[in-house]
């Protein structure tokens, strides 16, 4: 029961409906503190995960059936989105952080959030293992941009006290928004079998 509770709530925090103002948050946190670089960047860097599984989904939802042997229908959001915020989010800041203990403690933690996460929607039926192992490799791309990204911009990275304030806001809020949803898989799949069907493919 305990379990349960716990994979119920990871699951809630990779809703859409928590991660967006939650990425929302970081890109305003992030410009009023004066990084507006790393601003950008994280808007870019949360994006493109996103973008793409959105596309992931427009594809297997119509088409999963032509491959049967992967198990695919649609690759899982909350996977790609958690990993991709959460684990983003972590990097972001270790950038900020001298303390190495302290980088390894952000990065790791948001990893296992993010596996939790993952782990959550194959325990409650909501995805199978490879379409969580997709999101998953998919929501990577955002931790993995911000890590190339190099060192805070000269002049542009906050206070120690500001980036306190500023970690907190973003993480305050998710948990605030946590069991919210925004139920738009319906109108995804919906999207993408009239798109395919209108071009003639996957029926």
């Amino acid at each position: 029961m305990l379990i349960a509770q716990i994979l119920t709530f990871l699951t809630e925090l990779g809703d859409q409906a928590v991660i967006l103002p939650f990425a929302a948050t970081v890109a305003i946190a992030l410009a009023a503190a004066g990084a507006r670089q790393e601003a950008l960047l994280w808007c870019v860097a949360i994006f493109i995960p996103l973008f793409a599984t959105l596309v992931a989904k427009i594809i297997f939802v119509p088409c999963g059936h032509l491959l049967p042997g992967l198990g695919i229908r649609s690759p899982s959001g909350h996977a790609a989105a958690a990993i991709a915020a959460y684990g983003g989010f972590a990097v972001l800041w270790a950038k900020f952080a001298d303390d190495r203990r302290l980088q390894a403690l952000f990065i790791s933690t948001a990893l296992l959030a993010g596996i939790g996460v993952a782990m959550s929607r194959v325990y409650l039926g909501a995805h199978s293992v490879p379409e969580v192992l997709i999101g998953s490799a998919i929501g990577l791309s955002a931790p993995a941009l911000l890590w190339r990204m190099g060192s805070p911009a000269t002049g542009a990275a906050p206070r120690p006290r500001l980036v306190f304030l500023l970690l907190l806001l973003p993480l305050a809020l998710a948990f605030l928004l946590r069991g919210k949803t925004l139920s738009v898989e319906g109108h995804i799949a919906a999207f993408a079998i009239r798109l395919m069907s209108a071009l003639g493919v996957c029926g």
